[in-house]
């Protein structure tokens, strides 16, 4: 079934790279205002801004427009992760810019008029080198950058945005990079609450979601998620294989004392089902509306899963008892690549792409799946 949209502007071909490679799109991003697209290409490097295009007021038939590049910007080597200003507005010059990071860079803020470097932030790691992070995203008011993904250790820098430079608050997800305690794997993305008080930390390998408060410095206040039987993150990990027992407990109360319902919502069986779609490595993390409703994407996995933050364990030991997803959207993307998703909260729809060469809409509030969005020459990734 075709959720009705109309194609009104298709993008100029792409010139090859060095080489032979194909040039290709890397996802994109709309900007806060709706106005721009913001994109980049995998093998020139570069970042390109793409102005929205007019839609007729009558909803009447248009010709396909050719979406010609409005800006380019170069990345220097591969752009792996890029954002806009939270509060970008196109007709106030001094809030059009974004952040990109690319391999072996810094951080660099970039004007979205002119295409120039505003700034540059420069993590550096223990041994005093520069290092490049894998992702990167900006708070809630605008005022500090996240920077995450390092190799050397398991931190986060949180750069000032009136401070460019190297001056940084380190945050550390452990004593050592080897040590049991606290969050596992390379950090992949970031997602801040509505209101700000919390900001969401996933990772590859063990694929993992951690929650926490910015009003206690980085101290999780709850796991969502965890690796599983994940090879090579210390003894302690492999008596989290033992949480599952906690989940039997609470079935069999809920058999002699509960509703036939909860049985069925909190059983073990689907706690597990979620964990299997998620433990593969979190791409992409979004907050809806609701501060307390997270969405998350992961590698080779068939479906957006949605999380209610409310539900997190009041156990002392945060691991002991998962969180419970509560809904999932279904797609096609049984690939390493990061297929992502957005949502128009307006009107209450998610979009997801897929490896089918469509593109998926489902109402957030009942999770029934409108439609679908076709014609696309390959996999839709963004």
């Amino acid at each position: 079934m075709d959720i009705g949209f109309q194609l009104i502007a298709q993008s100029e071909g792409l010139p090859n790279g060095a080489g032979t490679d194909e040039n290709l799109f890397q996802g994109c991003a709309f900007s806060p205002d709706g106005l721009c697209v913001l994109t980049s290409t995998t093998s020139d490097s570069k970042l390109r801004l793409y102005n929205t295009v007019n839609t007729p007021d009558d909803g009447g038939q248009q010709l396909v427009q050719n979406w010609a590049t409005a800006l380019t910007a170069q990345g220097g080597d591969t752009v792996r992760s890029y954002c806009w200003y939270p509060f970008m507005n196109s007709t106030n010059p001094e809030t059009c810019c974004f952040l990109a990071t690319c391999r072996d860079q810094p951080v660099h803020l970039f004007d979205a008029y002119t295409g120039n470097i505003r700034a540059t932030y420069r993590p550096f790691n223990a041994l005093d080198e520069m290092e490049s992070p894998t992702v990167v995203g900006f708070s809630r008011d605008g005022s500090r950058i996240f920077t995450g993904g390092f190799k050397t250790d398991r931190f986060i820098h949180v750069f000032d945005l009136s401070v460019p430079g190297r001056e940084s608050t380190i945050l550390r997800f452990g004593k050592t990079r080897r040590s049991s305690d606290g969050q596992k794997g390379l950090v992949s993305s970031f997602a801040t609450s509505p209101d700000g008080r919390v900001f969401c930390v996933g990772t590859y390998a063990p694929g993992s979601i951690y929650v926490y408060d910015e009003r206690s410095g980085a101290q999780p206040s709850g796991t969502i998620l965890n690796g599983v039987c994940i090879v090579g993150h210390g003894k302690s990990h492999s008596r989290k294989k033992r949480r599952f027992a906690v989940m039997e407990e609470e079935e069999k109360s809920a058999v002699d004392g509960g509703t036939e319902d909860s049985v069925s919502i909190f059983s073990q069986a689907r706690v597990k089902w979620f964990q299997s779609r998620a433990q593969g490595g979190i791409t992409q993390m979004q907050f809806a509306d609701q501060e307390y409703h997270l969405y998350s994407a992961s590698r080779r996995s068939d479906a957006v899963l949605l999380w209610d933050l409310r539900m997190l364990s009041g156990n002392e030991d945060y691991q002991s008892e998962p969180i419970r997803g509560i809904r999932s959207f279904a797609t096609s993307s049984d690939t390493n690549q990061r297929l992502e998703f957005d949502m128009d909260c307006n009107t209450n729809r998610l979009f997801i792409g897929g490896l089918d060469r469509c593109v998926r809409g489902y109402d957030t509030k009942s999770g029934k799946l409108l439609g679908t969005v076709g014609g696309g020459d390959d996999g839709v990734f963004d």
